[in-house]
């Protein structure tokens, strides 16, 4: 089935590593083959990775954004997974984290994405931090993080 998204205007988005940006108008994409996708509003900057939970999330985060993860990459998510089970004790949240095991270890980066997002705003709760905002940023002062980038260039039907 494919994917439709609704692009704002300047939005960016994530495919298989390379980073998209929308024109100035609203738009709609259909991708109809698989690929890994990640949304502006989806993304969570280095500097928000402050809790345990949140820095699974990044690491996950990484893998999505550049694909195939590292073996680093994978041993940092499996150390991160294990702490963060061991710290949970509320059924609920060790399914959650299980699930996510699951997600990654077939490759769906996203999906584990979205499966951590209760248990991030469940861990803010309980350390009384602030909640994370999963929504597009105002203005992209920051680029998003991705792997080195070639210069910038529009690619038309004549390219």
């Amino acid at each position: 089935m494919p994917l439709k998204l609704k692009l704002m205007a300047h939005e960016r988005l994530v495919v298989n590593g390379a980073v998209l940006v929308n024109g100035g108008s609203r738009t709609s994409l259909i991708i109809r083959n698989y690929a890994h996708i990640m949304r502006e509003k989806d993304v969570l900057q280095e500097e928000n990775a402050n809790t345990p939970t949140r820095r699974l999330y990044f690491l996950v985060q990484a893998m999505l954004m550049q694909p195939p993860p590292s073996a680093a990459l994978l041993d940092n998510f499996a150390t991160a997974l294990a702490q963060l089970s061991a710290a949970y004790v509320r059924p609920q949240n060790l399914e959650i984290l299980q699930e996510v095991a699951r997600l990654v270890n077939v490759g769906d980066f996203y999906k584990a994405l979205i499966k951590l997002h209760p248990l991030i705003a469940y861990e803010a709760e309980l350390l009384q931090v602030p909640t994370h905002e999963w929504r597009r940023t105002k203005a992209p002062a920051v680029p998003l993080s991705a792997p080195a980038r070639a210069p910038e260039r529009e690619i038309t039907a004549a390219s």
